[in-house]
């Protein structure tokens, strides 16, 4: 039985409605931290679980980037997009 990684998925609706790709998002949760974050490691939270490179996406840190989306949301800066015509699946 395949494990399902619920903050891979999550991570990978959010940076889609907020039209954030990976290198946007390592910097908005290293600006919280204060770390390094690499491109590169989003991209493996976000990769396939099938793929050699993928990781779990830690739940601290989804727990920083809805936090910092909803704040630069609330302060106007970004909006979700309308994805009423969306067909891609976002799983």
């Amino acid at each position: 039985m395949e494990l399902i990684d619920y903050n891979k998925i999550r991570l990978k609706k959010l940076m889609i409605l907020y039209g954030k790709p990976s290198n946007k998002v390592a910097t908005l949760i290293a600006t919280v931290t204060g770390d390094h974050l690499s491109t590169r490691t989003v991209q493996s939270w976000s990769a396939s679980p099938s793929l050699v490179s993928a990781r779990p996406c830690p739940g601290w840190a989804l727990y920083i980037l809805e936090n910092e989306l909803q704040i630069l949301a609330e302060e106007g800066d970004i909006a979700p997009l309308l994805l009423s015509n969306y067909s891609k699946p976002l799983d």
